[in-house]
């Protein structure tokens, strides 16, 4: 009976220890099978933020944007040039003058007409000559260009004048000016014998040199010889058969469109047995509009030969096309 006293309590007891250890049992079991959630440290914050990390998502995805444009400022300038007496920059010093420059009057595939007025009175009194002539050039490249031209017409001195004779002249420039280069040419002249009692034809052969010399000053230089056979207009037979010339010449730069020139030549006479002839002359080129100029001139005789022109005055209009 004890016995059985002894076992009964023993399993009692056995209970009571099982009912009270079995929920911490299954907690710790539990803490060891699955990860649940646990209690924040500090009341208020998570371990995990879904939403924080949405967001990042989002700023990280966005485009960069675009840098600002520079501001820039435009600057305009206003220049104003004017043209100058440099190189082949004008081109107006034609053999219209005595003394003409090296550089070619037209440039390619331009025409230019000529018409001058000559009067002049010689140094003896006996006579003054008038002439109206005319010319057309024609530039076959910038460098050279072909020229016919109808020599002055004397007018006032009555039949036997020669009236009608024609030249044809071929230029071509050799050298453009560049440093202490200065520009050559060469000119050739052919009188031929289309005008009125007229015979054998003359051929002319000119030099001639250019050079800056300083701003808007330009210096010239040229020379000629020329065989002369027969006569115009039935002249005299004392006509000297071979003739030459030389001299200087300088042009200025008066304004943009107005240029002064100064020339001075000694040539043989026209016959033998006279003196050289010492001509002086001053002129002018002025531009009246684009391709339009006129050109005026005065001789000076200085040696008061007969055949030497006491005094002369000429003029010149032109258009290129």
């Amino acid at each position: 009976m004890r016995a059985i006293s002894t076992s009964l309590g023993v399993l009692g007891v056995g209970l009571v220890l099982a009912a009270t250890s079995g929920p911490a049992l299954a907690q710790q079991a539990g803490g060891r099978g699955s990860p649940g959630r646990q209690s924040p440290a500090i009341k208020g914050t998570t371990d995990f933020q879904p939403t924080q990390l949405a967001f990042n998502s989002q700023d990280k995805n966005k485009p960069a944007p675009a840098p600002s444009k520079p501001t820039t400022t435009e600057k305009t300038t206003v220049t104003t040039t004017e043209k100058t007496v440099n190189g082949s920059d004008y081109r107006e010093v034609s053999d219209f003058f005595n003394i003409r420059e090296a550089n070619s009057s037209v440039i390619q595939g331009e025409w230019e007409f000529e018409v001058p007025f000559a009067w002049e009175t010689s140094s003896n009194g006996k006579d003054d000559d008038f002439g109206l002539g005319a010319s057309l050039k024609y530039g076959i490249t910038n460098e050279v260009f072909l020229e016919l031209e109808l020599l002055p017409l004397n007018i006032g001195d009555g039949g036997d004048q020669g009236n009608g004779e024609t030249a044809l002249i071929l230029f071509t420039q050799w050298v453009h000016e560049s440093g202490d280069m200065p520009a050559f040419a060469t000119w050739a002249e052919m009188r031929i014998p289309s005008g009125h009692d007229s015979s054998g034809v003359d051929g002319t052969l000119h030099f001639n040199l250019t050079k800056t010399l300083a701003d808007k000053l330009r210096g010239h230089l040229e020379g000629y010889i020329m065989t002369a056979n027969g006569t115009r207009g039935g002249g005299s037979e004392d006509r000297r058969h071979f003739q030459w010339g030389i001299g200087p010449g300088i042009d200025y730069q008066c304004t943009e469109k107005t240029i002064g020139i100064i020339n001075y030549i000694n040539r043989s006479s026209e016959e033998y047995g006279a003196h050289n002839q010492n001509i002086l002359e001053i002129g002018l080129a002025h531009e009246l509009t684009e391709g339009q100029h006129l050109k005026a001139a005065v001789d000076i005789g200085l040696d008061g030969n007969d055949e030497t022109p006491n005094f002369g005055a000429k003029v010149q209009w032109s258009i290129e096309f």
